[in-house]
């Protein structure tokens, strides 16, 4: 995987702007490379490339999509910002990301690269993969049905379900109780519930509870 200037300008910009975030107990640039690095497995460069490193300094960074489009260009900021769900909770954020990426469909590329490395993560039997199964078929319903025929596309979402294993059941219903208790203000409730669900310890269980949030 080669750089060239301007991704590298982007690789440094996303990694300053996310300074001290953490991805679990890893630099917050585990995640970006690893985007990358999916997309980079699809053959994607170009605007992609940029928009792989960039995507989440919106949604969670003080950087403004004029600095993104004043830097990288617009088709870049097309991307980051059909990715970038605004929202009260991640729901919220989800369908608003959805809702973006439809009226921009390339953008299903970059959203497909970030959830397959987000997944590739997540061991088997964690709450995040627990999380991630649990929102595909909503995931799905909205985004399959871009860029029709395309078959890289296609493998790509072969790549996430293989790696998803939708033959295991998510538990869907103690999220509904899950975030219930959340929602609630019964925070402690909350966390104990995620470690039945998951059998993780406290900590998964809070870093999965902001997430939802």
């Amino acid at each position: 995987m080669e750089f060239d200037q301007l991704e590298t300008e982007a690789r440094e910009f996303a990694i300053a702007a996310h300074g001290d975030q953490r991805f679990g107990d890893r630099p917050y640039s585990t995640h970006l490379t690893a985007v990358r690095a999916v997309l980079d497995d699809f053959g994607y460069s170009g605007d992609l490339a940029l928009a792989a490193w960039l995507h989440d300094v919106v949604e969670d960074t003080p950087v403004t999509t004029e600095e993104i489009e004043s830097r990288f260009g617009r088709a870049v900021l097309d991307l980051v910002w059909a990715v970038t769900g605004v929202g009260p909770d991640r729901k919220a954020r989800n369908l608003d990301a959805y809702t973006k990426i439809a009226a921009h469909p390339r953008a299903v590329i970059l959203k497909l690269a970030d959830r397959t490395a987000n997944a590739e993560a997540s061991p088997p039997g964690s709450s995040w993969m627990g999380m991630y199964r649990t929102e595909h078929p909503t995931f799905k319903a909205h985004l399959a049905d871009l860029l029709p025929g395309d078959p890289t596309v296609a493998r790509m979402w072969q790549r996430l379900e293989t790696r998803l294993d939708l033959s295991v059941m998510p538990p869907s219903d103690q999220w509904a109780e899950i975030d219930h208790l959340a929602a609630a203000g019964e925070h402690a409730k909350a966390v104990a519930a995620v470690q039945t669900a998951f059998d993780c310890d406290p900590g998964e269980a809070e870093r999965i509870l902001a997430e939802r949030a």
